[in-house]
């Protein structure tokens, strides 16, 4: 499988960075489930590569984290969301408190895959989609590993090196499926957050402004509950 190269990634080689703060190369530290919700604001698209009228667009999120309770399905949270009648400039209606791609407890990382596309009639969501990928090859060695976590309360850093890599299969099976059953698919954005090492990136991505890639802006902050 061709690895997706995101328009945006953050995501740095884990051996690249300090481990945590007070945690040495070999270990980290002991961590509880924390609370905690992703929200992406002001998502306003430039183009739709559409002529005349609007185009119905979908966005896309996969979460991958740590906090895994043995079962796959709990393993990650993808979220689909459609907006239609879309013209070039328009600002995607997200509510109030911006568009919630995630909310549930983490445990040490999380790894965020977001992806716009033209919406297909009755294309399915990604949920759907990811169901039907769960008996493939690279799907279940990816499970596996993350399964693995449940019985580690303090992974060492080749453990979560490992998670990661496994998050990051998962993050390229959504691509690889939605660029086969949507139309126009953009790899748009991926990072991840270590616990330790990051606190999970709680507040504000960028720090000021957007993150720009191609055709579309937006920005996202992650809130402790």
């Amino acid at each position: 499988m061709v690895q997706q190269q995101w328009l945006i990634d953050e995501a740095v080689a884990l051996e690249e960075q300090p481990v945590s703060r007070g945690a040495t190369r070999e270990s980290a530290s002991i961590s509880e489930p924390v609370n905690l919700a992703i929200q992406l604001q002001d998502i306003i698209i430039w183009d739709t590569k559409k002529w005349f009228g609007g185009a119905e667009m979908r966005l896309d999120a996969l979460v991958v984290h740590g906090n895994v309770t043995g079962e796959q399905a709990s393993i990650y949270t993808p979220k689909t969301f459609r907006f239609p009648g879309v013209k070039s400039g328009d600002r995607l209606p997200t509510g109030e408190n911006g568009l919630l791609i995630f909310y549930g407890q983490a445990l040490h990382f999380l790894d965020i895959f977001i992806t716009v596309s033209r919406n297909r009639e009755n294309s399915n969501d990604l949920a759907t989609l990811l169901n039907e990928k769960l008996q493939s090859p690279e799907f279940q060695g990816a499970t596996a590993t993350l399964l693995g976590l449940t019985t580690i309360a303090a992974p060492q850093v080749a453990t979560v090196t490992s998670a990661l890599g496994a998050a990051s299969i998962l993050g390229d099976v959504a691509y690889q499926v939605l660029r086969k059953f949507t139309g126009d698919t953009v790899g748009l954005y991926h990072t991840y957050w270590l616990q330790n090492r990051d606190n999970f990136g709680i507040g504000r991505h960028p720090l000021n402004g957007h993150h720009n890639a191609e055709d579309l802006s937006f920005w996202y902050e992650i809130i402790k509950d």
